[in-house]
């Protein structure tokens, strides 16, 4: 066992010593002045040294649990009742699974007794991002859960300073991370975790097909001409993604290969070829689906039935991976297909401490220890999910944490595939104008109007307000 290992080890079996003792005496099952176990009953029961015994009463009686009767031994006192200050996380409650959140807060709670953090969770959605600023404005959260989309449109709003404190980003934190939540030079969020957008797949289905598996190579095409053969039978559907999702169909646009900027007009100009060759793919994969993508209201619709074995490729993310980890089948993951460009959006997931918290300094150091390594490590063991900590995500061989037994066999690929990576703010849109051309594209997909009327109407509607 390699020293790293074995100090590890030692580190954990001590905090199990502190937090089982505090513990006892909390609750009653030591009362105060009862006295603890001797040194080595203590050293034997937990496995660790009597050095190590030492530290860990030295910090027991610090925290006000334990009084040192020299000559004698120690007696459990339980502290008086110090008003303590109560952190409020406000959460994504996807990620209540995707980041193992009850564990790490279980551990902050561990480490810092005379804090409490209380998960408050908050399902908005892009479009509904008033829900909050109204808990950031009122001062009801101290830390917020923020990804780029909702990070975009509050910058949008222009309250952006006025309720984010500005944070120090950590020197191991993935630096292409940063720039999703980064405004005039100051970061306003820590990244937390984050995936792109990935093709997941079902290694059995393909076996039985005998069919090659996906790889860098494919294009769009390759996706279409597998995803057909795997359908003919209509017994399932060969691919499968939430066509209205914000965080799916836009890929399509980068991966045109053309930016989406204002002529000489002040409009957004459709008539490039590969911006109208993007449109018109992302209606072809639609249209292959059939009336299958009436299936699903959310990605995570989608995602649910592709764990059901209905479909056999998706486009998901590695946050989606998680809701596979008890799927009766083997899967794992490829690079998206490519149009002219292969690019993919990156998915990050930040933490924020509100301008207006009553513990600025406590929410920071909350914060800060989240994406430190001891929590990102926990995310990395426990999840598919990807730590925004570099050294966490890419721990390697570790036989002190072994990777779940579902994960994928390509799960590092997001290493070889990073310059794909693109923010929603590659687009130069705003999110009210992505909304508007959701609008428009719908009608299209459903074939109510056709490419050109779609691309004149997308103009139009671009048209109505500048962009970013």
């Amino acid at each position: 066992m390699s020293r790293k290992t074995r100090q590890s080890v030692l580190r954990a079996k001590l905090d199990d010593m502190v937090t089982g003792i505090r513990e006892q005496i909390a609750s009653g099952q030591l009362n105060d002045g009862d006295f603890l176990p001797s040194e080595l009953e203590l050293a034997e029961r937990y496995e660790i040294s009597k050095h190590s015994v030492r530290k860990g009463l030295d910090l027991l009686v610090e925290q006000g649990y334990v009084l040192k009767v020299p000559r004698i031994g120690n007696k459990a006192n339980r502290p008086e009742q110090k008003p303590a200050a109560v952190l409020r996380l406000g959460y994504y409650p996807s990620m209540w699974r995707q980041a193992a959140l009850p564990e790490l807060v279980k551990l902050y709670r561990q480490r810092h007794p005379d804090i409490g953090v209380e998960l408050i969770p908050i399902p908005f959605k892009f479009d509904d991002l008033h829900l909050m600023q109204h808990y950031l404005d009122s001062g009801m959260i101290d830390v917020a859960m923020f990804n780029q989309l909702s990070f975009g449109e509050l910058q949008e709003s222009g309250k952006l300073k006025e309720l984010l404190e500005p944070l120090e980003p950590s020197e191991e934190l993935y630096p292409f991370l940063l720039p999703a939540f980064r405004e005039e030079g100051l970061l306003h969020a820590l990244p937390f975790v984050f995936s792109p957008v990935v093709l997941g797949y079902n290694k059995d289905h393909f076996a039985e097909y005998d069919l090659p598996e996906p790889d860098s190579s494919w294009t769009w095409s390759d996706l279409q001409r597998v995803a057909a053969e795997i359908g003919r039978e209509n017994k399932r559907v060969g691919f499968y993604y939430h066509a209205l999702s914000d965080n799916r169909w836009p890929i399509f646009l980068l991966q045109s290969g053309e930016p989406l900027s204002a002529g000489d007009a002040g409009h957004v100009d459709f008539s490039g070829s590969g911006v109208r060759e993007a449109i018109r793919m992302s209606r072809d994969v639609l249209n292959d689906q059939g009336l299958t993508s009436l299936l699903s209201q959310s990605d995570g619709e989608a995602e649910e039935l592709f764990r059901n074995g209905k479909i056999t490729m998706i486009m998901t993310t590695y946050f989606g991976l998680n809701l596979f980890t008890d799927a009766p089948f083997r899967f794992d993951i490829a690079p998206l297909p490519a149009l002219r460009t292969n690019y993919t959006l990156n998915l990050v997931v930040g933490l924020a401490v509100s301008a207006k918290s009553a513990h600025k300094e406590e929410a920071k150091q909350l914060v800060r220890e989240l994406t430190s390594l001891d929590y990102q490590s926990l995310i990395r063991r426990r999840t598919l999910s990807i730590p925004a900590l570099k050294k966490a995500a890419e721990r390697g061989a570790d036989p002190e944490h072994p990777a779940l037994a579902c994960e994928p066999s390509r799960f590092m690929l997001y290493r070889e595939i990073i310059r794909s990576f693109r923010l929603h703010s590659d687009l130069q849109l705003s999110g009210e104008a992505l909304k508007r051309m959701r609008s428009e594209l719908k009608l299209y997909w459903a074939g109510v109007t056709d490419l050109d009327v779609c691309c004149s109407g997308l103009e139009d509607a671009l048209a109505v307000r500048p962009i970013g």
